[in-house]
């Protein structure tokens, strides 16, 4: 299966970062005990932000991600990494305490398997954090910034449609997230849906933040610098008449390993 995040590394770093990090940050507090002294599994890791937030509470985790590119940024001041399907983890059974996937499970066509992974590799009684989008999520700004993407020229890739219509929904609401997990073994399985303060609230770091992500990146690449500037300044202009502090709304599960 082709890397999608190949070359995306850089820029999530300094410009998607600014919403994955307080989710991150979230997710990690959402923990049902303290983490301190802790291993824990950062599965879909990307650029190390879970693993950041883990490493603050005082856990210690290991790097799960199927894209090299993503597990290279910064690779030497980050934990240790294993290049891995979320579904086939190369870990024993039992080998974490805790485990988190965030924004990862709506990137599977089945997300249970992967959940199913996640209860193994975690000891008894450790706890399974996951968050995904809500299927209930609308933001006008961010619609805008791709409608002026496309009116520059960008066709969504097969792919993102693939994940954002097929398989990213079958997660995006409370039921569907419990069950996933239930069915998966995990245990006192909770889910709840909230929107989220990320602290976006500029046109410009709205903008950044869309044009920074994974299936933009081919085609902006392709791009010369003034096409990107004008696309960017474009962008800013059309949201910045309707922009709203940007709030995603996200389906979060805590559960248990059996």
């Amino acid at each position: 299966m082709p890397d999608h995040y190949e070359g995306t590394a850089a820029g999530w770093a300094h410009s998607a970062s600014r919403v994955y990090r307080p989710l991150a940050r979230e997710l990690v507090a959402a923990a049902p005990h303290a983490l301190a002294g802790r291993v824990a599994l950062d599965l879909g890791a990307g650029t190390g932000l879970v693993s950041e937030a883990l490493i603050t509470a005082g856990a210690r985790p290991i790097a799960v991600d199927r894209s090299p590119d993503m597990l290279r940024w910064r690779h030497a001041h980050r934990p240790p990494a294993v290049l891995a399907d979320a579904t086939r983890l190369p870990l024993r059974t039992g080998a974490v305490h805790d485990a988190f996937a965030a924004f990862l499970l709506n990137h599977l066509p089945d997300p249970v398997p992967a959940l199913r992974e996640l209860a193994r590799v975690t000891r008894p009684g450790g706890s399974v954090l996951a968050t995904v989008y809500a299927n209930s999520g609308v933001s006008d700004a961010r619609d805008r910034v791709d409608e002026i993407a496309v009116e520059h020229g960008f066709r969504w890739p097969e792919w993102y449609l693939r994940v954002k219509f097929e398989w990213a929904p079958r997660l995006g609401t409370v039921t569907a997230m419990t069950a996933a997990a239930r069915a998966a073994g995990l245990v006192a399985a909770r889910s709840v849906e909230y929107a989220a303060e990320v602290g976006l609230d500029r046109a410009e770091d709205l903008v950044d933040y869309r044009f920074h992500q994974a299936h933009c990146r081919e085609w902006i690449s392709g791009l010369s610098a003034a096409e990107r500037a004008a696309l960017r300044a474009a962008a800013i202009a059309a949201v910045e008449p309707i922009m709203r502090p940007y709030r995603p709304r996200v389906v979060r599960l805590v559960a248990l390993a059996p």
